[in-house]
């Protein structure tokens, strides 16, 4: 694995505890106890959580390579 690997992989699991731990509560208070425990609901949530924890890795990989930080064409 060279740096663009762990770089990534350490930007998606911030991105998304990031995003769990700001929106857990606010999501638990909007749709209700029954609801939240519910299997479609918590399903729902971390589809939404994946998909921000990818495009905001995406985003910041690509202002890094971008910005020349990083370079993923060097091995």
């Amino acid at each position: 694995m060279n740096i663009l690997h762990i770089t990534a992989l350490l930007l998606f699991a911030g991105i998304s505890f990031l995003f769990w731990k700001l929106t857990r509560k606010h999501f638990k208070n909007e749709y209700g106890k029954n609801n939240w425990n519910s299997w479609k609901t918590r399903l729902f949530y971390w589809q939404g959580t994946l998909a921000v924890g990818t495009a905001g890795t995406f985003v910041i990989l690509y202002l890094l390579q971008w910005s020349q930080i990083i370079n993923c064409y060097t091995t």
